[in-house]
Parts: C-alpha cells; structure tokens; sequence
C-alpha cells in the first residue's frame, strides 16, 4: 500500500508540473532565437548591389551593437568602389 500512495503523489506531482507548464507556454511563447536576420539579394558573380544616397566626402562607419558571434562562419565581403 505505501509504493501506491507513493507513486499516485509523485505522478500527480508530474501532472501539476505538466499542466502549469502548458499554460506558461499559453501565456509567453518561447522565442527559440532573439537574433534577428536579414535576406540580401546576391548576384551570380556574388557582388551586392548597393545605391548609395549622398556622399559628399569620407564616410564614417560605426558600428554601435553586434553580437559577437554573428560572423564566426561567415567569410570576408570584398568591396569595390567605382
């Protein structure tokens, strides 16, 4: 008798778990990833196409927040200016 009344509150210890975990998942979707990406449409030689607005002279580039891992298996973009 005791392994019975053992084993009912362990699985309805189980069941509570299960059933408050359904709903936290109702009430905040898991987000798998916070990065967010972008699709660049490249041409066949592998060049970007970019149309550059104004630019009266030197232009600075800064970069303020990037994640360290985001070029880890991401080869170097030649750039070429015309």
């Amino acid at each position: 008798m005791k392994t019975d009344t053992y084993t009912k509150i362990v699985l309805t210890i189980i069941a509570i778990a299960l059933t408050a975990n359904l709903f936290k998942g109702i009430i905040t979707p898991a987000m798998a990833d916070s990065r967010h990406y972008v699709s660049i449409p490249v041409n066949a030689d592998g060049t970007i196409n970019v149309n550059i607005k104004h630019a009266d002279g030197p232009m600075d580039v800064k970069i303020k927040d990037v994640d360290p891992y985001a070029f880890r298996n991401v080869s170097p973009i030649p750039v070429r200016s015309n």
